[in-house]
């Protein structure tokens, strides 16, 4: 066991200092050599003489594998025979011996993941004893380095993941009689510093839930501040009208007055004779509306046609009913007019809440198309809210029975705020004194929504309407 133990230490040494000093005279290379051996060889009898061989442990040195290293000398392996003893193998190079260790976190959890400075740790290297060359000392030196300039970096894609699973604060909506005092907003102001981040994620090259929701069909409206599309829903098949607007909302002033619209549709409900809404979302800093699909507005060429009195009863006393549902909660709509009135299956719906406010005058009044604004509205008198919207529908019923659109201005435009209507032929006196009437310049002496739906001119739609419906 002695002289094998030897052998084996004497081959190990002799072709690790044969690599290693390569370069060097063969003389000095044979004396150095000697010596080691000699003193390997004392060593290793000594200790020899104690070791059992079951006590014995074989390194990797000991079988000479060569750990998938590639020998320094390639060529003093080209003469390699499986048949020799004593063959030298190549030595795995010395290794660093390197620690890490974290700095662990108060409670085991991350308290502010929007904070960069609770990302406290830092990676401690400790070198072994062994001797190490310049070029170490170098990647030491960098490996520090790197690791005090990165101590309070936090990555791009770990904020934009926190700001996905943030919820945005929930808004308070003024129309709903039962809304919270103030918005709802459970991680304060987090929000605004995630802000910047959600063109990017839901605009450009980002998913977008409109063209991943719906395919576009056509463009059939356009407005102002907005675009009207018809749009199929991937997932139920149905077609729905999809409302955005034109530019981006980069202001929190600009996104909560283009809400009002959005939440006075989700605060009044559904109503038959009010176009349905059904989603809202913001998208590449536009505001989306999922809206019911009409068939055309009263402004479309489509309907751009001689409308008998029949037909005009019935769309008054159709959009009667939907000013009385609006203001019974509260809202006026101060925008009615053609554009603005939809008809689907024979049934007129009033649309378009963009500039819908309280009647108690809370929320910014905005008046809509001046064509259809009485007098006290020019002249920002707003304490009859509710009669500006009888106004507005007796002169959108004018302009529908006189079949060409109202002036802006002149003698026309003043004639109509002065409740001064011409007569028109062919057409019912009660008829006309009851457009006279809701145009009247005083905003007292006009009928409300619910008196105007429960003028008895309307009593024949009504009996029509009943036997209709009969099974």
């Amino acid at each position: 066991m002695k002289g094998t133990l030897a052998r084996h230490f004497q081959v190990q040494l002799g072709y690790s200092s044969s690599i290693q000093n390569q370069s060097f005279s063969s003389t000095s290379s044979s004396s150095r050599l000697q010596n080691h051996l000699e003193s390997v060889s004392q060593d290793a009898t000594l200790s020899a003489a104690d070791v059992d061989d079951k006590d014995l442990i074989l390194t990797q040195d000991f079988f000479c594998t060569p750990d998938y290293i590639t020998p320094v000398n390639q060529n003093s392996m080209s003469g390699f025979d499986c048949n020799r003893e004593n063959i030298p193998c190549p030595k795995s190079p010395e290794k660093l011996n390197t620690v890490k260790s974290k700095k662990l976190r108060q409670d085991g959890f991350l308290v502010n993941p929007l904070d960069p400075t609770s990302y406290d740790y830092q990676d401690t290297v400790d070198l072994a004893k062994d001797s190490f060359s310049t070029d170490e000392v170098q990647l030491t030196k960098t490996i520090g380095y790197t690791t005090q300039k990165t101590h309070n970096y936090v990555p791009q894609s770990a904020v934009a993941l926190r700001c996905r699973v943030m919820p945005p604060p929930c808004i308070k909506n003024p129309y709903q009689k039962d809304a919270s005092e103030m918005d709802i907003d459970r991680f304060g102001n987090q929000w605004a510093k995630c802000a910047g981040l959600f063109p990017v994620i839901t605009g450009g090259d980002g998913l977008s839930r409109y063209y991943t929701d719906f395919h576009e069909i056509e463009q059939i409206g356009a407005g102002n501040f907005s675009h009207v599309f018809k749009v199929l829903k991937r997932i139920d098949g149905c077609f729905y009208a999809v409302k955005h607007s034109k530019r981006q909302l980069h202001h929190d002033a600009e996104r909560r007055k283009a809400l009002l619209e959005v939440q006075a549709l989700a605060a009044l409900g559904s109503h038959e004779n009010i176009v349905g809404y059904y989603s809202s979302w913001f998208e590449n800093e536009q505001l989306y509306i999922q809206m019911e699909l009409c068939d055309h507005s009263l402004s479309d060429k489509k309907a751009s046609q001689f409308f008998a009195e029949g037909e005009v009863l019935k769309a008054l006393h159709q959009i009667a009913q939907a000013l009385q549902f609006i203001h019974e909660k509260g809202i006026a709509h101060l925008d009615v007019k053609p554009d603005n009135i939809y008809v689907k299956n024979g049934v007129y719906k009033l649309g378009d809440f963009g500039r819908a406010t309280l009647l108690n005058k809370s929320l910014p009044i905005e008046e809509g198309d001046a064509r259809y604004m009485p007098q006290e509205i020019l002249n920002e008198d707003y304490d009859h809210l509710d009669k500006v919207d009888i106004f507005s529908l007796g002169a959108t019923m004018y302009e529908l029975i006189k079949g060409s659109p109202l002036s802006e201005s002149g003698p026309q435009f003043l004639n109509l705020r002065d409740g001064k209507l011409p007569l028109l032929p062919g057409h019912s006196l009660q008829f006309q004194n009851l457009l006279k009437v809701m145009v009247d310049p005083d905003p007292v002496q006009r009928p409300s929504a619910k008196e105007l739906v429960e003028n008895p001119i309307f009593d024949k739609i009504q009996k029509h309407r009943k036997t209709y419906m009969k099974p």
